[in-house]
């Protein structure tokens, strides 16, 4: 049996869950872990990444989950939860 992984976020006064195929840890980084988002070849977008965490030997991607998350999703969001 496969077990459903939602990570819980408050954005925009909202409290939003999110489902994902699995989370193995939860981290975090101090600003000086936080490098800008590197500039990828033209077939890549980077506007949703907020930059790269070094942990160890270990590069995280950041993510900026309210740019992401479209204001027409978040719309939806409301339109749900006022249903």
């Amino acid at each position: 049996m496969k077990n459903t992984v939602v990570i819980v976020l408050n954005l925009e006064n909202r409290v939003v869950g999110i489902v994902v195929d699995g989370v193995s840890d939860v981290l975090s980084l101090t600003q000086d872990q936080i490098r800008p988002s590197p500039e990828f070849a033209v077939t890549m977008s980077t506007e949703y990444l907020t930059g790269l965490g070094a942990l160890g030997d270990r590069m995280l991607i950041l993510v900026d989950i309210e740019k992401l998350l479209s204001s027409d999703e978040m719309a939806l969001v409301d339109n749900l939860r006022s249903a």
